[in-house]
């Protein structure tokens, strides 16, 4: 399988499980997939940003895509990652991940929820090039998210999707492209509708709710009239 060229990545993938800080493994059950690992470090690759903010970090796999990319890139990008479990339920193994791969230097994480790391981002007007969106699920989180990241984004830049077979992802992504002035890009990963009951693989087929990441980039600064609306 194609993985971005990260050695500790590498070894999360092929044996399924991550080290805690005592060097003891753990199943690695919340993780993005090797297809978004590698999505995600090549996109990161072609357009190079120079900031890059993703919310959820939980073990840090994408968070390596990242680094390893803007390593790679050597324009002196950086990835700001904001997870608020990252102490908590995640045991701080996607931190470790990061100084294990040696990729301290390029990371700042901000132990927040995204609704107030977010609007400070904003106000001290951080220059986001890349955003990859992977952090609470609930659509008024997902919503909000983009909200301020689209806000941060200068025409030109890019913002990715996580987890797109989740309702709430879908009708965000519906959202952004009614109301404001993205492309959706191909980033080369197939549309994917499977589930284990045939019914949600027909729901998801119908409703266009593929499970493989999405991308789009931004086309113009532009937000509807106050009077704007549009179904999403």
């Amino acid at each position: 399988m194609n993985l971005p060229p990260n050695d500790v990545l590498r070894r999360i993938y092929e044996t399924r499980e991550v080290l805690d800080e005592s060097g003891r493994p753990c199943i690695a059950h919340s993780a993005i997939s090797p297809e978004s690992a590698w999505t995600l470090y090549r996109s990161v690759i072609r357009f190079r940003p120079v900031l890059v903010v993703e919310t959820g970090m939980a073990y840090g796999l994408s968070t390596l895509s990242i680094l390893t990319a803007l390593k790679e890139n050597a324009n002196g990008g950086k990835l700001i990652s904001i997870d608020p479990y990252q102490k908590d339920s995640e045991k701080g193994i996607g931190l470790l991940n990061v100084r294990r791969a040696g990729l301290e230097g390029l990371h700042k994480w901000i132990g927040e929820p995204s609704h107030v790391a977010l609007p400070e981002l904003h106000k001290r007007r951080a220059p986001v090039g890349f955003a990859y969106l992977d952090g609470s699920h609930l659509f008024d989180d997902v919503l909000l998210d983009l909200v301020y990241m689209d806000k941060m984004l200068p025409p030109g830049g890019v913002i990715g999707f996580n987890d797109c077979r989740w309702p709430s992802v879908h009708h965000t992504i519906n959202f952004l492209r009614t109301h404001r002035k993205y492309k959706e890009l191909d980033v080369g990963l197939a549309r994917n509708y499977r589930s284990h009951n045939p019914l949600f693989t027909l729901t998801r087929r119908l409703q266009g709710r593929s499970s493989a990441d999405r991308y789009f980039q931004k086309i113009e600064d532009w937000e509807p009239p106050y009077n704007y609306w549009k179904r999403f």
